[in-house]
């Protein structure tokens, strides 16, 4: 009985791996992307789109951050890690005890808005009165033309959140955050607190353009004190006339023996540099 009990567990144990082996030669199995939620979205418009066009080749892509999408590639969860900065050397020291040698690409841009409140008579910031804001040495929204209000800014945390570390490095020019920011735990957070802090100091956080303001306002944003004020749109990332524009990267691991990353790598390149 015993011995008709393990004929028959083996026997099951073969056919699962027979289906898992033909679901993946079937292209059942997504290519998983994980990583920089504020390039997500678009990226899986691109999964869609390549699905479409390559019936057999699935696309999973889940938005996190860039630290869970290297640290996903590392473990092996994903296939492609996607990043809205370049790696650290930490995360580089990582790869290499894996014994995981990374090719990556620039593949397209993002945006990050200014979002505020909607009662924030503030319509429009300059890059440095931006930079004033978050670094601490504008604390009052009369520092920028505003009311006699305290000043709340929001992110996320650095260096996890790849679009908090490319705002401190273009927009502070690497200064630190004021010690004050509220680190929020996501970008639709801060949007909402902005949108809805009824009696609360007016709010600002930088989000990555992602389609929606949530019933928050968005500011427009001028390079410099004689520049045009510029609202981050479809047309302003695409001509580059928007001054927080934001490039990027897929990694992954380049030895891998899987087709579908390239296909799927090149795919991406071709639709968001071109």
């Amino acid at each position: 009985m015993k011995k008709t009990l393990l004929h028959a567990s083996f026997a099951i144990l073969c056919l699962a791996l027979l289906l898992v082996s033909y679901s993946w030669a079937q292209g059942t199995m997504a290519l998983r992307v994980n990583g920089a939620a504020m390039a997500s979205d678009q990226v899986a418009l691109w999964a869609k789109s390549f699905h479409a066009e390559n019936p057999n080749m699935n696309v999973l892509v889940v938005g996190s951050s860039a630290g869970k999408g290297f640290e996903s590639l590392f473990e092996k969860r994903a296939e492609i890690g996607l990043a809205s900065r370049l790696i650290s050397p930490e995360e580089m020291k990582t790869a290499e005890s894996k014994n995981m040698k990374l090719a990556n690409r620039l593949i397209g841009y993002a945006g990050m808005a200014v979002y505020t409140s909607p009662e924030n008579p503030v319509n429009e910031l300059t890059m440095e009165q931006l930079r004033k804001i978050f670094t601490g040495d504008f604390t009052n929204w009369k520092d920028v033309g505003g009311p006699d209000q305290p000043i709340r800014c929001f992110t996320r945390r650095v260096p996890e959140s790849g679009g908090a570390v490319f705002f401190q490095n273009t927009v502070l020019k690497k200064a630190p955050y004021a010690p004050s920011t509220i680190k929020a735990e996501s970008w639709g957070s801060i949007i909402k607190i902005c949108a809805n802090a009824k009696d609360l100091p007016i709010g600002i956080g930088p989000v990555p353009i992602n389609g929606t303001s949530g019933g928050a306002k968005v500011l427009g944003v001028k390079a410099d004190e004689n520049s045009p004020a510029v609202i981050p749109s479809e047309e302003t990332l695409k001509n580059k006339t928007y001054p927080i524009l934001l490039p990027f990267y897929m990694y992954w691991d380049a030895d891998t023996k899987d087709k579908r990353v390239m296909d799927f790598v090149n795919y991406c390149e071709q639709r968001g540099i071109h």
